[in-house]
């Protein structure tokens, strides 16, 4: 009479392929993670930028782009003489794996330039994680090297 089934060695051959096999891939996972995670967050930066200056274009008026905090970062895109403190927008990092170079302040005039008192007078360079994002005079916005 044949038994189906399997036997012993069969499960614990299997057991060792399917644990050699993630030890090899969990690392790569991990790295992948962490890639996302800045491609993310650059991605998120880049976008209050350009939505800093299209609204700077579209009401024509000054609107401001400031990091308030770089690790966990946070940004803040306002017009500049509002007066009334409303944010157009802020947002946040959901955790502090990527920090952002602080303390700049990027204002965008009315025709989406650079305000000439502003941090960024002359173009500037903001860091995101090892990725920068490059900020010119007249307020082109691009991708830094990595």
């Amino acid at each position: 009479m044949k038994s189906s089934g399997f036997t012993l060695i069969e499960l614990l051959v299997t057991i060792a392929v399917m644990s050699i096999i993630a030890t090899i891939a969990v690392p790569g996972f991990q790295g992948m993670m962490a890639s996302n995670r800045l491609a993310s967050d650059y991605n998120e930066i880049l976008s209050g930028l350009n939505l800093a200056r299209s609204e700077a274009i579209k009401r024509r008026q000054d609107v401001s782009f400031e990091v308030i905090t770089s690790s966990p970062w946070e940004y803040r895109v306002y017009v500049t003489d509002d007066g009334s403190g409303n944010a157009i927008r802020v947002r946040q990092a959901n955790r502090g794996a990527v920090s952002v170079s602080d303390g700049n302040v990027v204002e965008f005039n009315r025709l989406g330039r650079i305000v000439e008192s502003s941090d960024c007078d002359g173009g500037c360079t903001l860091t995101v994680g090892s990725k920068s994002i490059q900020i010119s005079s007249f307020g082109r916005i691009g991708r830094g090297g990595s």
